[in-house]
């Protein structure tokens, strides 16, 4: 039997990589630079930090336990996409702050862009239909 055929039956079934591993990879990779700018014990501690990561990063590549691998994939693009978000939103308050102010509803918590006029004003969530004053 060839070697490319032995490795293809070992590597069957196995989860691979995925965006969680992407990122430990990344932070393992800053955490060795890190750790080549840092003197002292500081420098053993973040490459031991660093040596972990790559060992899970490893581990789960080749875990044959694909649900398990994925939830956790799910559960890491959900707080990513959170984050995210979360940068997006201030990026744009700051980009069009001379046209648009964000309010969040009070009955669905939904981020509300609305146009810049000044005064009070009554305002209607499109999401769940709230109707409430904003001044601006």
């Amino acid at each position: 039997m060839k070697f490319r055929e032995k490795l293809a039956r070992f590597f069957y079934g196995r989860y691979g990589s995925d965006q969680l591993n992407n990122f430990i990879l990344i932070l393992c990779v800053l955490l060795l630079i890190a750790a080549m700018l840092v003197r002292g014990p500081a420098s053993y501690i973040i490459r031991g930090v660093s040596l972990l990561l790559l060992v899970l990063n490893i581990l789960r590549t080749m875990s044959k336990n694909v649900t398990k691998r994925r939830a956790e994939n799910a559960v890491f693009l959900k707080i990513l996409y959170a984050v995210k978000s979360f940068f997006i939103r201030q990026f744009n308050r700051i980009r069009y702050i001379k046209s648009y102010r964000y309010r969040k509803c009070p009955g669905c918590k939904n981020h509300l862009r609305l146009p810049y006029k000044k005064g009070s004003h009554t305002v209607k969530c499109p999401r769940c239909g709230t109707g409430f004053n904003v001044k601006l």
